[in-house]
């Protein structure tokens, strides 16, 4: 028996030719194609509204949406005169696709084409046809013209129930969920695509044991389906944003196992597994190899774990020339700009900034320490003056200072550990004494210099924090301007990030060490309404000050990721900014008040 929707569908009778109009400098052949098609795709030089030009080499990314969930990219060249074509023959697993035309330097956006993949009567699109509808701002249609098609496939009520917003979420899910228990109590033998949908119905509601019954069931009966990896993703988002915790012991003993059996599933291609299994011993470098090597050779690695496996062999300390291979590839790869093209990055990502202090550091393993030196330096240029700066200028010039004490070069190496120390890094003072007798300064000894340190840092070249006004969840009036005098701390924040959530204990301490400085204020900025923060707080704590309805805080903060933390003096100049999720917030925060209340 199949589940009767609640709502009308007699308009899916009607076939649709394609997501959007084609074009018009781009299309792609046969109309209607099918598994195992050779798809001809065509770019037309001449055509008036071509935003590419035919004097650089043009590639096309096709991106193709499987049956089960996931998705896959390829890369062709284009080839031609005025008229360019390449071929691609569509996987056999592929329900849809979409085509982007770009240079390594430009994209040519209105020529994107977006298709279905059809059963032999190039009449029907198969089963998944509709999936990625689900996420253009037509979810419910597109998810009617998914089951009117194809009633049977259970797994488009998971991805439905995914791309619900948080508030429609537990009344939609409530209303179809008992009809898919049903089916699968009646079932013997469930498919996969029905037990991922009833795991993130749980999930999205919150009913993690319910969840998790249902996952280790995916686990054990379907280790290498797409339809187990798309569940894990869901279920573990919703885990860690219930709890602030990494996965469970009992669920990553099923992935150590999983791992080992199915090197080549989907969930040993994930990167959060992966990062989860990065420093369990009982997974060897063979282990990670099996299921990773292929990904690199292939050119399907996500720019997000180009430095995972350069990663794993520092770890390990194995195969370091490896590594070191590896990191020049990926960053040559953004040097000529071929992979911010092909994964669509923006000039603000900080994947590049990553790559640089792995490289430095992996130099100092190998003793290469002038190497270390020179790539160390190059990314405290490059990260100067952006988001990023505060977040990576600490790790560089640690790096960078182990490799001038290796090389003996004690001032230089004095130099960068005085530059720590004014980030707010206390601990860095044992380090300067201990190398303080090998160099030439211009205090009398020890105490001296060191009590020089502990003054202010100059403040001429910190920026003027921009004003902005808004209020708190009682309806009172917040303006930064009012709080002139005093030091204020800053965090951009969602009820939907994680790592926002899973820092708030250490928040709440650090508050505490406040509480009775009238001198500190702690305000948590963001975009979320009213009644939803309502909601959030029902069953958790956060000590700073809610502001919401802060108009254009986070734009003139240039707020691109989430969690920011923010340090403001007294004089109202930013001495400090940290960028994304960090173990060490609390202590690092409390730094930055001192320095700022001097």
């Amino acid at each position: 028996m199949k589940i009767q929707l609640p709502f009308a569908i007699s308009t899916l009778l009607l076939l649709l030719f394609s997501w959007n109009a084609p074009a018009q400098p781009a299309s792609i052949q046969p109309q209607y194609p099918c598994a195992g098609d050779s798809l001809m795709i065509t770019y037309r030089l001449n055509d008036p509204k071509a935003a590419l030009s035919g004097s650089v080499p043009l590639y096309v990314k096709i991106t193709v949406f499987n049956r089960h969930g996931g998705n896959q990219w390829y890369t062709r060249r284009l080839s031609g005169d005025s008229v360019l074509h390449a071929s691609f023959q569509v996987p056999a697993d592929a329900a849809s696709f979409t085509i982007r035309f770009y240079s390594l330097n430009k994209d040519d956006e209105k020529a994107m084409q977006r298709g279905y993949v059809y059963e032999p009567d190039r009449k029907t699109p198969v089963a998944g046809a509709f999936f990625e509808s689900f996420y253009t701002g037509k979810t419910k249609a597109a998810f009617e013209k998914e089951i009117g098609y194809h009633p049977g496939n259970y797994l488009a009520y998971g991805k439905y129930f995914n791309a619900l917003s948080q508030e429609q979420c537990q009344r939609i899910i409530d209303s179809l969920l008992p009809a898919l228990v049903a089916v699968h109590k009646r079932q013997r033998s469930s498919e996969a695509g029905l037990l991922a949908a009833i795991c993130i119905g749980y999930a999205k509601t919150n009913k993690l044991n319910e969840a998790g019954t249902y996952l280790s069931e995916l686990f054990l009966r379907y280790p290498a389906a797409g339809e187990t990896d798309f569940a894990f993703s869901l279920y573990d988002y919703a885990y860690y944003k219930a709890s602030s915790k990494p996965i469970s012991d009992t669920v990553k003993r099923q992935l150590i196992a999983i791992y080992k059996k199915w090197p080549g599933s989907p969930l040993a291609s994930n990167l959060v597994v992966n990062w989860y299994l990065y420093d369990d011993r009982t997974l060897t470098v063979a282990d990670f190899e099996r299921a990773l090597l292929p990904l690199y050779r292939q050119g399907k690695m996500s720019y997000l774990g180009l430095s995972l496996l350069p990663a794993i062999y520092m770890d390990r300390h194995e195969r370091l020339d490896s590594a070191e291979a590896m990191l020049l590839r990926a960053l040559h790869q953004w040097q000529d700009g071929s992979i911010n093209h092909e994964f669509r990055l923006t000039a603000t990502n900080s994947h590049m900034q990553q790559l640089i202090p792995m490289l430095s550091k992996l130099y100092l393993l190998q003793q290469k320490y002038q190497q270390s030196i020179i790539c160390a330096s190059a990314g405290l240029y490059q990260v100067k003056g952006t988001n990023q700066e505060s977040d990576f200028t600490s790790q560089l010039l640690q790096l960078r200072a182990k490799a001038y004490r290796a090389l003996g070069n004690w001032n230089a190496a004095l130099d960068d550990y005085t530059a720590l120390y004014r980030t707010g890094k206390a601990e860095w003072l044992d380090s300067m004494q201990a190398i303080y007798p090998y160099c030439s300064t211009r205090s009398k000894n020890w105490n001296e210099f060191a009590n020089k340190l502990r003054s202010k840092p100059d403040t001429v070249d910190q920026a003027l924090a921009p004003g902005f006004s808004g209020s708190d969840l009682a309806g009172n009036k917040v303006q930064l301007s009012a709080l002139k005098g005093k030091v204020v701390v800053l965090n951009f924040w969602r009820t939907s990030c994680g790592p926002c959530i899973k820092e708030m204990p250490r928040l709440n301490k650090l508050v505490e060490k406040f509480r009775t400085n009238d001198k500190v204020v702690f305000l948590a900025i963001t975009a979320d309404k009213t009644e939803k923060l309502r909601s959030f707080f029902r069953n958790r704590q956060f000590d700073y000050t809610i502001v919401n309805n802060a108009a254009g805080a986070y734009e003139h903060y240039n707020i691109d990721v989430l969690p920011v933390h923010i340090v403001i003096d007294k004089s109202g100049r930013i001495i400090n900014r940290s960028s994304g999720a960090r173990e060490d917030i609390g202590q690092y925060l409390e730094q930055q008040i001192e320095l700022g209340l001097q």
